[in-house]
């Protein structure tokens, strides 16, 4: 079992866009609302094609421009990988737009976006291929993110999260040791026991509102939402999200789990080369489209932050090389 994405709240959807897309590397892939509250925008980030397992996504909201506490229970920062040797790359990358940089004895670089959002960057031995590639950043191919490790999460009782984790997902792969959650391709969830006089925590900027696993179809779904009801976990909402279907739990911390398929993705209603480009919902919010539409430009908002894809996926305009010929015959010798 992987990650799927992780969403989190910011204040300010500029700086956000700027660590995530300037800094970071990934492509705005998604520009959309809150499908609970349509009044909040949603936005998402990910690789060139919004790979499941890429994803950041954020609500964006100015109410939420105030610090978050974070106390008995919450999510905290978020993991990526890198491919093995780009570190030195990301450190200087980081340093140079002026943002805090330190490396553990475990060889992992730490930095931290905006809105305080701890953000820990670790070699992989992988790296971004074809269309994976985010050919409209400046970073190179061979340095660009990987995808999402993981993340902390603190709770009051470390032993009952442990076994919501491995209970319920135990057919999954999923195995808890030493207090970490251990998912597949070296990602993981780190737990953490909060002070017993740690004060009631409260959603600011910087907060994460939960934390995705990837399932392939619905009838994983169906056989975990069920699963949870034998177990006694407590079930929140399943539900069509349209670029995936979705099952949320409340662990036993009081955090929000959610799993979610990896079909049909983002390109539902935008193409490769539109992606994040225009104001984009799931089919059946289409009712209400234009209502929504003018409602977001009397607050500003038109939902063109980003203009579409016109290159030809080729890094660094690379020359293209035939190797056959029209009639198939190589040219390889």
């Amino acid at each position: 079992m992987k990650t799927h994405h992780v969403s989190l709240l910011t204040g300010n959807f500029k700086q956000n866009a700027h660590f995530y897309v300037d800094i970071l590397g990934l492509r705005f892939i998604k520009n959309s609302i809150n499908q609970a509250n349509p009044h909040m925008r949603h936005v998402y980030y990910g690789d060139f094609i919004g790979t499941p397992g890429t994803v950041v996504t954020f609500f964006p909201d100015a109410k939420l421009d105030r610090p978050r506490v974070d106390g008995k229970m919450f999510f905290n920062g978020l993991h990526f990988g890198v491919p093995a040797g780009a570190l030195p790359y990301w450190q200087e990358r980081l340093l140079s737009f002026n943002l805090p940089v330190t490396v553990d004895g475990r060889g992992i670089l730490h930095t931290q976006d905006f809105d305080a959002i701890p953000i820990e960057i670790k070699a992989v031995n992988q790296q971004q291929f074809d269309w994976h590639i985010n050919f409209m950043s400046d970073v190179p191919a061979e340095k660009q993110i990987t995808g999402i490790l993981g993340a902390e999460l603190h709770v009051p009782d470390v032993v009952a999260t442990a076994n919501f984790f491995e209970q319920l997902f135990s057919n999954y792969g999923v195995v808890v040791k030493g207090n970490v959650v251990n998912l597949a391709d070296e990602q993981a969830i780190y737990l953490y026991e909060t002070p017993s006089d740690a004060p009631e925590s409260k959603f600011g900027k910087g907060s994460t509102d939960h934390f995705a696993l990837a399932v392939e179809s619905s009838q994983d779904l169906d056989y975990l939402w069920a699963r949870a009801r034998e177990q006694g976990w407590r079930r929140e909402v399943y539900i069509d999200r349209g670029y995936f279907n979705s099952i949320y739990f409340i662990e036993p911390g009081g955090n929000r789990v959610e799993v979610a398929t990896t079909n049909p993705g983002f390109t539902l209603d935008e193409s490769v080369q539109d992606l994040g480009t225009t104001f984009a919902m799931p089919p059946r919010f289409d009712a209400n489209k234009e209502v929504l539409r003018k409602w977001w430009a009397d607050q500003g908002v038109l939902f063109d932050d980003y203009q579409p894809y016109s290159g030809t996926g080729r890094v660094n305009n690379a020359k293209v090389v035939a190797i056959h010929d029209q009639t198939g015959n190589t040219r390889n010798d």
